[in-house]
């Protein structure tokens, strides 16, 4: 047994100070950039998943980040900020009306803010031995756990779909479908399911979710534990809620393929592959969907130049070689013999477990 003295939490981003600009009573909604993007973003019990690190200083006085100017007092010492696709951070003030205005002021803006984000951050164990600042005493640094809790910033698709649930929820729990929209809102959930489960004389909601990029959400790690403080924020006290962490299984493939001779099977070969790991990925399937021959055997033959598939194999990773019809994948489910509720189950195709070859014919 190992035992660790002297340990502390960490997150990732650099601190950084810097000046803003100077105020200007005469201006409305005066604007200021970030020198240093990307703003870093922290997980917290809040209902978005995250805050901000950003800290905005007017004569050394703290103003507040707030989601719109939108019916603020002229008193109010408030900011918005808004990040664009290249991740650059403005910031934006008020005009006297909706929000304070600035005080005329030379270099009075200032930032205090943390950069870097995103899933670069994931480092694995044993990985960060170098401080920046080396306070005096300290000889050596490590990190005896992997970072766990990571996600780059939205894409615009992924905002697409998150905003809506925000919306839909409005930051409190009534519905079973809240409690799917809520979690799957959340920062660093990559995806979410609610199931009403009945667990002998109790009724209870079971939600299986899963971290950005397919990675598990361990009940011993900030992101879950944020995640759950949250929810039990926003629901019914009296609602018994359950979160678990997905089940992720694998199925293997093989197939014979018949390509037109005015291709190189090669390229055929390798494009086919490619089709399978683009459409039976953990970002394009949700829990509980399972696979069938006919959509394999379709994915395959919308590549370019192929003419026929034969479906030589289809089955789960743990079981024996054959040809199945279709590969299931279960939602959260009790089990009555052990008592134990099972999370939802997430089908995804083995890379090592593809077998294409081509034929002359079929």
């Amino acid at each position: 047994m190992t035992i660790y003295a002297n340990v502390v939490a960490a997150t990732q981003g650099e601190t950084l100070e810097e000046i803003l600009g100077n105020g200007d009573s005469t201006l409305t909604h005066q604007t200021f950039s970030l020198q240093k993007p990307p703003l870093t973003y922290v997980a917290a019990t809040t209902p978005s998943g995250a805050a901000t690190t950003l800290q905005v200083r007017v004569n050394q006085v703290l103003w507040r980040e707030v989601p719109s100017l939108y019916q603020r007092s002229p008193q109010d010492q408030v900011y918005i900020t808004r990040i664009a696709d290249d991740r650059s951070v403005t910031i934006t003030l008020g005009d006297g009306v909706s929000g304070a205005r600035l005080p005329t002021g030379l270099e009075n803006v200032s930032a205090t803010y943390r950069s870097g984000i995103g899933l670069a951050g994931l480092v694995a164990a044993d990985r960060l031995s170098l401080l920046k600042t080396r306070p005096l005493g300290i000889a050596q640094v490590t990190n005896p756990l992997p970072a766990t809790g990571a996600a780059d910033p939205e894409t615009m698709a992924e905002a697409r779909t998150s905003a809506p649930l925000t919306v839909r929820t409005l930051d409190r729990i009534v519905s079973l479908q809240d409690y799917e929209d809520f979690a799957r809102a959340f920062a660093g959930i990559g995806k979410a399911q609610a199931e009403l489960l009945r667990a002998g004389e109790t009724q209870l909601v079971h939600i299986t979710v899963a971290a950005i990029g397919g990675r598990p959400v361990l009940a011993d790690t900030p992101l879950y534990s944020h995640l759950i403080g949250a929810i039990d924020g926003a629901r019914d006290p009296v609602q018994q809620v359950r979160v678990s962490s997905y089940e992720s299984i694998a199925f293997n493939l093989e197939a014979k393929l018949l390509v037109d001779p005015r291709y190189l099977s090669d390229r055929v070969m390798a494009q086919a592959k490619a089709a399978l790991l683009q459409r039976f990925v953990f970002d394009q399937r949700q829990f509980g969907q399972g696979v069938t021959a006919s959509e394999a055997i379709a994915t395959l033959q919308a590549v370019e130049g192929m003419i026929a598939v034969d479906l030589d194999a289809l089955h789960r990773r743990d079981r024996t070689r054959r040809l199945e019809q279709s590969v299931t994948a279960l939602t959260a489910r009790w089990q009555p013999t052990t008592g134990d509720i099972l999370p939802a189950q997430l089908l995804v195709i083995n890379p090592a477990g593809i077998r294409l070859r081509v034929e002359a014919t079929l």
